[in-house]
């Protein structure tokens, strides 16, 4: 498993490392035209590494699709399931990447600003938009690559569309029965910072409070068994396409 992340960390490594820097220059000079640290700054500087996270996470997508494909990708002597889960552990350090980042930046800003327009739980309320998010991408990430391995089963032209055909019809079906059977959804981005900023009268010492909306734990155990089987039926087609 370690070898195949380092192999794929090798050959995507230039692409990482312009979209990292591309983020980091863009951050300087959203700081600059800014005229002071505020709200609309700090969510400025989220909406940057949730791009960047997005754009490394297609990177991880893009690998496995090109090692589906290439045929002296399929001589190394691997496993289907290290072939599966290797995309997924690329990307969940390349996400982790990103976080350290944002720390990094948010530590900056303490040092040198009051961030005292910050409410007092922003820590819990981070901590619980981050794993959201790396749930909701990873969750994301297995319905394309199982799209993708789907699609590149099939030996004729146009197979692409069927891919995109899969993957929207069970991105659909998945949020209908979450919200059918437990009147609730957790798939998707739109969740991932789902929280509410509402003033509090019974704080004097702080304007703000941040208090979450009430989330329905059901759809996230739905979620983990359909990725479980999502991920098995991958490993059965990846093994088939090896073994031809």
């Amino acid at each position: 498993m370690l070898k195949l992340l380092k192999y794929d960390l090798r050959r995507r490594r230039e692409r990482i490392l312009v979209f990292i820097v591309i983020a980091l220059l863009v951050q300087p000079a959203i700081w600059i035209s800014s005229t002071k640290v505020n709200e609309q700054l700090i969510s400025l500087n989220l909406v940057i590494y949730f791009i960047l996270a997005l754009a490394l996470v297609f990177i991880a997508v893009f690998s496995y699709f090109r090692n589906l494909k290439s045929y002296q990708r399929r001589l190394i002597p691997v496993t289907a399931l290290q072939t599966v889960m290797s995309p997924l552990l690329f990307a969940l350090l390349l996400i982790l990447t990103v976080i350290a980042l944002g720390l990094v930046h948010f530590g900056i800003y303490q040092l040198i600003y009051p961030l005292d327009f910050l409410p007092d739980n922003i820590v819990s309320v981070g901590l619980r938009c981050l794993l959201q998010f790396m749930w909701s991408v990873g969750f994301m990430m297995i319905m394309i690559m199982f799209s993708i391995t789907v699609a590149l089963s099939f030996r004729f032209k146009g197979r692409v569309w069927i891919g995109i055909v899969i993957l929207t019809l069970l991105q659909n079906a998945i949020a209908y029965l979450e919200k059918f059977m437990f009147n609730s959804y957790f798939i998707g981005l739109d969740n991932t910072f789902n929280f509410e900023i509402y003033e509090s009268n019974l704080r004097p010492d702080s304007g703000v409070t941040i208090r979450y909306l009430s989330t329905n734990q059901w759809p996230l155990l739905f979620e983990f068994v359909v990725a479980i089987i999502l991920i098995y039926s991958m490993v059965v087609m990846v093994k088939k396409r090896i073994e031809v």
